[in-house]
């Protein structure tokens, strides 16, 4: 039951809506929109990013050490990649994603970083394309476009898996 008495209570982020929820963890008013499910309760967006801080602590010369060891293993996995043909790239492209993923993982010493899964992501596409600017068959080839076309996507879905 609610009394007369009770304050009407407004969202941090949207004045314009009533609420009588509040962030379990800061006490701030929040409307449904902004209330993040968590498994103790409900929180506000900014308790939500300061609790997910804790877990993103690499660095920049991280993401160098990463970069340089992501596109190293890339490189050499794409130009494999270029004579196996495209039904082993559906086994071999979960595969080399996953190892990418993981050396990235060890290199950093077990610290995450926000955008690390994209470094990734990325040195495998640069790893996959450097065959073609050296032999522009490649190009031209619906085999290696095929190969390519489901390696990559497997590939990077590993990686991003390993590393979020």
């Amino acid at each position: 039951m609610s009394s007369a008495h009770e304050e009407v209570l407004h969202c941090a982020k949207h004045p314009g809506v009533e609420t009588n929820l509040r962030c379990n963890r800061c006490g701030t008013p929040i409307c449904p929109r902004c209330a993040v499910r968590t498994p103790v309760g409900f929180r506000c967006p900014d308790c939500v990013r300061a609790q997910q801080a804790v877990f993103y602590t690499a660095g920049g010369s991280d993401y160098i050490l990463a970069g340089v060891v992501a596109l190293t293993l890339s490189v050499g996995i794409g130009f494999v990649m270029t004579f196996v043909g495209w039904f082993f790239a559906i086994f071999l492209g979960p595969l080399a994603g996953g190892l990418v993923g993981e050396a990235v993982f060890r290199v950093t010493r077990r610290r995450r970083g926000r955008q690390m899964w994209l470094l990734a992501a990325g040195a495998l596409v640069i790893g996959a394309m450097l065959p073609a600017l050296f032999n522009f068959r490649f190009l031209l080839s619906l085999t290696w476009l095929l190969t390519m076309a489901i390696y990559l996507p497997l590939a990077i879905g590993a990686a991003i898996a390993r590393l979020r």
